[in-house]
């Protein structure tokens, strides 16, 4: 004859989420903002692979420029994956952005109760809130269009690359200087 009442917040909410983990902390990304998971393995691909365009690594994806967001670097984490040979990247679109999001793991695809952060950490644009995870540790939820934001990813930069995009891979390495312009309007 026990009973139990349960009051739960109309703040929490349940979604689907992808864990990975970046200089030692775990951090949960909203699958609605996922597009898809890259591997890439062995040294010599991914140097072959992380290009340099505007001083900005990308990973050319289908014929599509990528621009390449290293979490660690972003929330100033110890770079752990030095010398690895391998490479997580975890392509995030949100709005007209899409960048890849390179993680030094990918963990697991859970559902998890989303919190939302206090007070002191509502300025964090980054962050969409927090959940707390069955071992009992907390992982931070990313924001991807914060992490945008935050990384200065712009959808501009996107747009005027297409045209190097669709060049190409044989006829781009025989260039030295290649000249994109575009016309403003």
């Amino acid at each position: 004859g026990t009973t139990f009442r349960l009051k739960i917040p109309l703040t929490l909410a349940i979604i689907p989420a992808l864990l990975v983990s970046s200089g030692g902390e775990r951090f949960a990304i909203a699958r609605s903002s996922l597009q898809e998971l890259v591997l890439l393995e062995g040294i010599e691909k991914i140097e072959r692979s992380i290009e340099k365009l505007y001083n900005v690594p990308v990973y050319r994806l289908r014929g599509q420029i990528l621009p390449l967001v290293y979490l660690n670097q972003l929330l100033q984490l110890p770079d752990l994956a030095t010398n690895s040979e391998t490479l997580y990247i975890v392509v995030i679109a949100a709005d007209d952005l899409h960048f890849g999001l390179v993680v030094d793991r990918i963990e697991d695809d859970r559902e998890i109760v989303v919190k939302s952060l206090g007070k002191q950490l509502k300025n964090l644009k980054v962050f969409a809130g927090a959940t707390i995870l069955g071992d009992g540790t907390v992982a931070l939820i990313l924001d991807a269009i914060g992490l945008a934001q935050q990384a200065n990813v712009k959808a501009s930069l996107q747009k005027s690359t297409i045209a190097e995009a669709s060049i190409p891979d044989n006829l781009a390495e025989e260039q030295q200087l290649i000249l994109l312009g575009r016309v403003i309007n």
